[in-house]
């Protein structure tokens, strides 16, 4: 994406004096690649004053020389790679420095592995590396809109094929072919294609359940491009469906376009966006039926900051990009969903997922 890691690391250093620190290790897989680029696995950064450092071992090697400028290879032999990484920032910031790390990132094993390794103060600096991420880059937006152009595109050719007598996993299936064939590196995570019943399962996970005329089916999918993801849900009918469910529907598109009218620069994700979408679903009587939060943060994570939760929220910024999701759930009945990925701007949001959100009742 030729993105500029150096930015970016002037960025992280500055969070050292902030924080009061000599160094940070950063172990979140997407905060190493968004700061230097790296794309594999098992590898650690150390970003100090005046060094920075990828650690890992021999498995990734000539994938460092391929993806990472500006940051000192130190190759490593041992199985503990966050005890030695504890140990090449000692090397540079001192045995005794101040060492921020991940905690979230870490099992209770690495952070026993730094503390051994590490004499000096070791401190959690929670999610403020991973908070450089949250305003996004022009490259970034543009990855993300093409993420969600092959999404609206794969939608409408897999829906066309019709709903009814196929099976939620073959719809699945079918989707990730048409993402892979524009040229999309895979899914932002397994896709979601729930029917009837199903559909009232927040997350549920596509099986050999085959699609019935007359069920609402809930899709809920997003491609990934240059490492960056999408993030779309659609609720389709399988024919007719009863008016409970079209009032119900209606309900939830009203709810989303609330919600997509309170997203701009200074909104809270809470108690701005959450609570206009949730308003119309409270007064409709469904109150109960909406447990989930409103929205959340997309980029290189399909889930990340910012929140726009029911119980916790950020601020929104200019260049931000976010979800807005509301859904109603009905256990034993239906779920009904729908989300757009979209893009802060000065004057409220841009939408990057376009497909249509009127109910669409599909053969």
């Amino acid at each position: 994406m030729g993105a500029d890691t150096g930015d970016r690391v002037a960025r992280c250093r500055a969070l050292l004096d902030e924080l009061r620190l000599d160094a940070v290790v950063v172990s979140d897989t997407a905060d190493v690649r968004y700061l230097s680029g790296f794309r594999g696995e098992d590898a650690t950064l150390v970003v100090g004053r005046d060094a920075a450092l990828i650690v890992t071992d021999s498995r990734y090697v000539e994938q460092v020389h391929e993806e990472v400028d500006g940051f000192e290879l130190v190759k490593v032999t041992g199985a503990d790679l966050l005890a030695e990484t504890a140990a090449a920032a000692a090397g540079r910031a001192g045995p005794a420095c101040d060492l921020g790390y991940q905690a979230d990132a870490v099992t209770h094993a690495g952070y026993r592995a730094l503390r051994r390794v590490h004499r000096g103060r070791l401190r959690d600096v929670r999610r403020r590396v991973s908070s450089l991420r949250v305003v996004k880059e022009p490259a970034e937006v543009a990855a993300i809109r093409a993420a969600a152009a092959i999404v609206d595109l794969s939608l409408a050719v897999v829906v066309a094929e019709g709903l009814a007598g196929r099976r939620e996993s073959d719809v699945a299936w079918r989707l990730l072919e048409e993402y892979r064939a524009r040229g999309a590196e895979g899914e932002s995570f397994p896709t979601i294609v729930a029917t009837g019943d199903h559909g009232a399962q927040g997350h549920a996970i596509p099986g050999d359940r085959r699609i019935k005329a007359g069920e609402l089916v809930v899709i809920d999918t997003g491609a990934r491009v240059d490492g960056y993801c999408s993030d779309i849900t659609r609720t389709f009918a399988a024919g007719r469906v009863s008016k409970a469910h079209r009032e119900r529907y209606a309900v939830v598109l009203e709810a989303q376009l609330a919600g997509l009218t309170a997203v701009r620069p200074g909104a809270h994700g809470r108690r701005d966006v959450d609570e206009a979408a949730r308003a119309v679903i409270t007064a409709a009587g469904h109150g109960e039926h909406f447990g989930h939060g409103t929205g959340h943060g997309v980029g290189l994570r399909v889930h990340e900051a910012p929140m726009l939760g029911r119980t916790a929220g950020d601020r929104l910024a200019e260049d931000m990009v976010c979800t807005v999701e509301p859904g109603i759930y009905v256990e034993g009945d239906a779920g009904i969903r729908i989300e757009d990925t979209v893009l802060v701007t000065a004057g409220g949001c841009e939408r990057l997922t376009f497909f249509p959100k009127e109910l669409q009742v599909v053969a």
